[in-house]
């Protein structure tokens, strides 16, 4: 651990004195030392739970793959693929969980939220998981997990993805916080690689930093038709302490405010919690445990019942909501 804090101290060093030349001199000292030179060359790892739901992990670390070897070097890891992944021949359709800034995805809400969503569709069909990326997320700021959910993890994800070698046909990405640009941009990347493969994005309180284009998140294709016609983006997002850094309404997103349902103070954390409950019909959290769970606006079930894993009913339903709109809030029903 000292290691590491010594070699955090040089690089924040090297920006003030001869920058390009310390990041070399720190890379050429790790590629020779063997202890130290595995964080540089930092895997994404893919490996199976015995929910059978997959658990895909970025072991790269902010301070080297962001700070160090810079996206242009990181973007493109080497992707570690358990011998016991299995995929079923026929499944055409993935679901991915990813959390937001000092969170984590392993042994977490993403893996219970992925193997709820496992529980009820078919495994010959979905491949369902969750996404680690927490050496990126664990950071000082909100705007360095952004940055590094956008430009390293994201690329990261859809690399693993892709690794599987299975044409998928649909891939739903469900995104908190600032792993919101993760899904965002390993969305845009999946879709070059796959032009008939449909997308669903689901932003949980999409983090966008003050100086950042909101309007950019959620848009995978340039082309208006291509994005109508195979991509589809909805965001559940509260007035929290967060205020406007989330609080957005998406032009690329159906949008819808579930701040009014929150049983206690509207809370950051609240969306992907409430989403769960979408799935499972019950809130976990010890407190929430016996609050109902609200998902009706107008004549509209929200959360889990927009995504195509509920039936394809639902998500052709989805796919006509109006995008670019003035949230719609679901609100509490008197019984």
């Amino acid at each position: 651990m000292h290691r590491y804090l010594i070699l955090y101290l040089l690089l924040l060093a090297s920006y003030t004195f001869a920058e390009f030349d310390a990041r070399q001199e720190i890379i050429k000292f790790m590629e020779g030392n063997k202890t130290l030179e595995k964080y540089l060359r930092a895997p994404v790892t893919v490996i199976q739970e015995e929910c059978e739901c997959l658990s895909i992990k970025d072991e790269g670390i902010f301070a080297f793959q962001y700070e160090l070897l810079r996206p242009e070097g990181s973007a493109d890891p080497n992707v570690v693929i358990d011998k016991n992944v299995t995929v079923p021949a026929r499944a055409d359709k993935l679901v991915m969980v990813v959390h937001g800034w000092m969170d984590k995805g392993e042994n977490d809400w993403p893996s219970e939220m992925a193997a709820a969503i496992g529980e009820r569709v078919d495994p010959n069909e979905w491949v369902c998981g969750s996404y680690d990326w927490k050496g990126g997320s664990v950071v000082f700021t909100s705007i360095q997990a952004a940055e590094y959910a956008r430009d390293i993890a994201g690329p990261r994800l859809a690399k693993a993805i892709l690794s599987l070698g299975v044409d998928f046909k649909h891939i739903h990405l469900i995104g908190h916080s600032a792993g919101s640009w993760a899904i965002h941009s390993a969305a845009k990347r999946l879709a070059f690689a796959h032009r008939d493969m449909q997308l669903h994005m689901t932003f949980l309180d999409a983090y966008v930093p003050s100086k950042w284009d909101e309007d950019l998140l959620g848009r995978v294709f340039v082309d208006p038709e291509r994005q109508k016609n195979q991509c589809w983006a909805e965001h559940y997002y509260t007035k929290d302490i967060t205020f406007i850094v989330t609080e957005h309404d998406l032009k690329y997103a159906h949008n819808v405010d579930i701040s009014a349902i929150d049983p206690l103070i509207s809370e950051h954390e609240f969306p992907y919690r409430w989403y769960l409950a979408t799935i499972t019909g019950t809130f976990t959290r010890w407190d929430e445990k016996k609050e109902p769970v609200y998902t009706r606006a107008d004549t509209i079930d929200y959360g889990y019942n927009r995504a195509l894993e509920s039936g394809l009913e639902n998500w052709e339903k989805s796919r006509k909501l109006q995008t670019n709109n003035k949230a719609v809030k679901i609100e509490k029903k008197s019984k």
